[in-house]
C-alpha cells in the first residue's frame, strides 16, 4: 500500500500547514488503519485561501485568457492525473472503501474525463458572446451584445461519499468558466483533492486560482458567509443545505446546492415474474448504499411480490462482503462506525413501525475491523422512515402497489425529494412517459420486453457524431427538483452553472 498519504494545505501556489494546530487523521473504512494526515484547518485558513482566490481573479490573468488556453490546462490536468491512475485508485480505495467498477467508472478514472469534456465544452459549446446586429441612425451605430463571465469566486464543498468525482465536479468546470476556488473536501475523504492540487500546480494553473483547505463546520461556515466569495457549490445533506443558503443570504450568494434523496424504482405492472426475481437488492449495493441518487424505494406490483422475495432469497447467498481491494467484492464498508450506527438507528425504527424485515438488518459476522453492514430489504409502507427519509447504508424499502400507474407516481411524489429515480415497463414508451410525470430531475426508463437488437455499423455511434466520451458527468444535467436542491451539474448546464450572463448596450 502507498499509505501514509501525507499533505499540507494549498494555498495561493503554495504548500503550508497554515495556521492548524491539530491534524486530521484519515482512516480506511476496511481495515480502520491510518492511511494519511492533513493539517486540520481554521478559519483564518479559510480566510487566506478566499483572499488568494479573490486576488487572483480580481487581478488575473486566469479569468482574462482565452478558452482554448483554459481548456489546454484542464487537459493537461487530465493527462497528469491519468498518468498517476494506478496510485489514484489506490488512495479512493483505501479512503472510501469503494469496490470494482464503481472504482473505476465513477469514483476514479471515469471522472478524470470530465476536465477533458469541460475543457471542449468551454472552448467548442458555451456561447461566450451573443452579438446583435448593429442598429445605424441619425446619430450614430448602436446595438447590443449578450455576454458571459465568469461568476467569480467560488467556494466548493464535497462530502465523503463520491470524494474524487465530486471534487472533479465542482473545479473542472469552475476553471473552464474562469473562475478561481477554494475546495473543501470532506474531513472523512480528504486527501484525493489534493492529487488535483498537484496536477493543477503541475498543470501550470497560477497561483490562487485552485486553493484546497480542510477542516470542519466551522471552517465551511466561514466560506459559506464571506462576502469575497461569490458563489457556494456544495453537495450534501439537505440540512446543511439549508444551513448554506442562510450563511449565504446575507450577500445574496450564487448557490448551486445538489442535496438528499430518497428515489424511487417503480416497477410498472407488465413487467415479468422473471424480472421481479432479480431485482434483488437493487442499487442499495451501490457503494454500500451511500449516494443520493441511489434508488433505495422499490415500488412493486403486489402480484409481483411472491417472485420478488424468491429472487432476493437466491441472491443474498453471492452478495460477497469484504475487502474492497478484493474484486470478488460486492458489498465494501461504511464510511465511519458513526454511519453505521445511524444505519442501524434506522433499521431499529423500521421495525418498530412494523415494517417486515425480509433479509439482513445486521452487522455481518467475522469482521473484527471495518464499518461492515449486511444488505437489508425491508417490506413496509411509504408512511414509514425507512421510506421517507435518506438513510445513506444498504438498506432498500420495497413498497408494494395497486399496480397502476397513478397509483405509482402518486407514491413515486409522495417525498420532500426530488433528486432520481426509474421507471421500469415492458416497453420504453410507457416507461417513459410515466417518468415524464414524477417530479424529480434524474431519471432512467427502461424497457424490459422483448430480445435485444443489433446496434448495427458503429455500434450505434455516427455517421457524423463519432463516438461519445466515456465515463461520468460529461453530458446530461444531474440535480434535483424539491428540496433535492437547486442548480444543475454535468455538461454544459453544468459549466454554465459558473457564469454571469452582461448585457451590453453600445452606441
Amino acid at each position: 500500500m502507498g499509505a501514509p498519504w501525507n499533505f499540507d494545505l494549498y494555498i495561493g501556489g503554495e504548500w503550508t500547514a497554515g495556521e492548524a494546530t491539530g491534524s486530521i487523521e484519515v482512516i480506511n473504512p476496511a481495515t480502520e488503519d491510518v492511511i494519511g494526515e492533513v493539517p486540520d484547518s481554521t478559519p483564518k485558513d479559510a480566510v487566506r485561501a478566499i483572499e488568494a482566490a479573490r486576488k487572483a481573479f480580481d487581478e488575473g490573468p486566469w479569468p482574462w485568457t482565452k478558452p482554448a488556453e483554459r481548456a489546454a490546462v484542464l487537459v493537461r490536468m487530465a493527462e497528469i492525473l491519468e498518468a498517476r491512475s494506478t496510485e489514484l485508485r489506490e488512495l479512493i480505495v483505501a479512503e472510501t472503501g469503494s469496490t470494482g467498477f464503481l472504482t473505476d467508472f465513477v469514483q476514479g478514472g471515469g471522472s478524470v474525463g470530465m476536465f477533458r469534456s469541460n475543457a471542449a465544452q468551454v472552448e467548442h459549446v458555451v456561447e461566450w458572446v451573443e452579438a446583435g446586429a448593429p442598429t445605424g441612425g441619425s446619430s450614430g451605430m448602436s446595438g447590443q451584445a449578450l455576454v458571459r463571465e465568469p461568476v467569480g469566486v467560488v467556494g466548493a464543498i464535497t462530502p465523503f461519499n463520491f470524494p474524487f468525482m465530486l471534487n472533479v465536479v465542482k473545479t473542472a468546470p469552475a476553471l473552464a468558466a474562469g473562475c478561481t476556488i477554494v475546495l473543501k473536501p470532506h474531513p472523512w475523504t480528504p486527501l484525493d483533492a489534493f492529487l488535483i492540487a498537484e496536477a493543477a500546480e503541475e498543470a501550470g494553473l497560477p497561483p490562487g486560482v485552485l486553493n484546497v483547505i480542510t477542516g470542519h463546520g466551522e471552517v465551511g461556515d466561514e466560506m459559506t458567509s464571506n462576502p469575497l466569495v461569490d458563489m457556494v457549490a456544495f453537495t450534501g445533506s439537505t440540512a446543511t443545505g439549508r444551513r448554506i443558503m442562510a450563511n449565504g443570504a446575507g450577500t445574496m450568494k450564487r448557490l448551486q446546492l445538489e442535496l438528499g434523496g430518497k428515489s424511487a424504482q417503480v416497477v410498472l405492472d407488465d413487467v415479468s415474474e422473471d424480472y421481479a426475481r432479480s431485482i434483488g437488492f437493487g442499487q442499495v449495493l451501490a457503494h454500500c448504499g451511500q449516494g443520493c441518487v441511489l434508488q433505495t424505494r422499490l415500488l412493486l406490483p403486489e402480484h409481483l411480490m411472491d417472485a420478488y422475495r424468491e429472487g432476493v432469497a437466491a441472491t443474498t447467498p453471492l452478495i460477497t462482503i469484504g475487502d474492497p481491494r478484493d474484486p470478488s467484492t460486492v458489498l465494501g464498508p461504511l464510511i465511519r462506525d458513526q454511519q453505521r450506527q445511524r444505519v442501524e438507528g434506522y433499521v431499529a425504527s423500521g421495525k418498530e413501525q412494523g415494517a417486515d424485515l425480509v433479509v439482513g438488518g445486521k452487522r455481518p459476522a467475522g469482521f473484527d475491523k471495518g464499518f461492515f453492514y449486511e444488505p437489508t430489504v425491508f417490506v413496509g409502507t411509504n408512511e414509514m422512515r425507512i421510506a421517507q427519509e435518506e438513510i445513506f447504508g444498504p438498506v432498500l424499502t420495497v413498497i408494494p402497489y395497486s399496480g397502476t400507474d397513478a397509483d405509482a407516481v402518486r407514491l413515486a411524489n409522495d417525498s420532500i425529494y426530488g433528486l432520481g429515480g426509474g421507471v421500469v415497463a415492458e416497453t420504453t414508451a410507457r416507461a417513459f412517459n410515466v417518468a415524464r410525470r414524477i417530479r424529480a430531475g434524474f431519471m432512467n426508463a427502461q424497457g424490459v420486453g422483448g430480445a435485444a437488437h443489433d446496434a448495427g455499423p458503429g455500434n450505434g455511434q455516427g455517421p457524423g457524431w463519432g463516438t461519445a466520451m466515456s465515463g461520468i458527468g460529461q453530458s446530461g444535467a444531474f440535480g434535483g427538483f424539491k428540496q433535492s436542491g437547486i442548480g444543475r451539474e454535468w455538461g454544459h448546464h453544468g459549466l454554465e452553472e459558473f457564469t454571469e450572463v452582461k448585457s451590453i448596450g453600445w452606441s
